[in-house]
């Protein structure tokens, strides 16, 4: 094969820094193949101090729009080869954010095929397990505020178990940005701490009577990978259908 025509998924990486790395190893891990050469293409791209936390902006702790810098990341992939992308990030989805990395493609003439994390996860739902009704998202305050998950989800007709801004804040978000014991802070470990706050946002969503709950951060996709989550709710890792979706549009466009 000419290796300058391959077909390539490209990751944006760095938000936070495990999660490009998790997301290329779904990729693999969802990908049917026998020897290293049935594998796909991928390239990952991390960028770490070059954008700006996605969560600080949406809650106007800072000026600086992370899209505009993502934008940079998706066109260099394009250039080295990528035919379609995926971020990273969930909350890199928020409006605020993704139209922003939109509009910086069409005016960069990046014709990448983007792929949308949130879009793909209720979609991935839909698609498995139609006996789900009722739905409830872990995520950062980020993605929280912004409602990417609440607004995809009613349109597919799912209800949706929603955390009070406190218990959201002082647990979920918590468990993730901590700078002492959250997932962001101790790379190659879940502390104790943390896996006390997934087993009291796990009992909550148990409580509300969630058929299924999505971690719709891709640092909890570390934590799901680590930990056998102890739960009789069906949990849906972003990530996995993310990789699930590159798969399928990168084999697309080699048809």
């Amino acid at each position: 094969m000419d290796i300058e025509k391959d077909h390539v998924i490209g990751i944006v990486g760095g938000m936070g820094p495990e999660a490009g790395l998790s997301l290329f190893n779904k990729i693999l891990y969802h990908t049917d193949a026998g020897t290293d050469q049935e594998h796909l293409s991928v390239m990952l791209m991390s960028f770490p101090k070059h954008i700006a936390d996605r969560t600080l902006f949406l809650e106007g702790r800072t000026r600086v729009n992370p899209g505009y810098n993502v934008a940079k990341v998706i066109e260099r992939l394009a250039a080295a080869g990528s035919k379609v992308a995926g971020i990273a990030c969930n909350t890199c989805h928020a409006p605020a954010i993704y139209n922003t990395i939109l509009e910086e493609l069409d005016t960069l003439n990046c014709h990448i095929g983007l792929v949308n994390m949130p879009f793909e996860t209720c979609r991935y739902i839909r698609d498995n397990h139609p006996q789900i009704h009722r739905i409830g998202i872990m995520s950062t305050n980020g993605t929280y505020s912004s409602g990417i998950y609440d607004q995809q989800l009613r349109q597919h007709g799912y209800e949706i178990v929603t955390p009070d801004p406190g218990f959201q804040s002082q647990v979920i978000h918590r468990m993730i940005y901590d700078p002492g014991f959250g997932i962001k802070a101790n790379l190659g470990g879940i502390t104790r701490e943390a896996k006390l706050l997934m087993d009291k946002a796990l009992a909550f969503f148990r409580q509300k009577k969630a058929d299924a709950i999505i971690l719709g951060c891709t640092e909890l996709s570390i934590v799901a990978a680590g930990e056998e989550l102890s739960t009789d709710m069906l949990v849906v890792d972003s990530v996995d259908a993310l990789a699930l979706a590159l798969i399928r549009e990168v084999t697309k466009v080699g048809i």
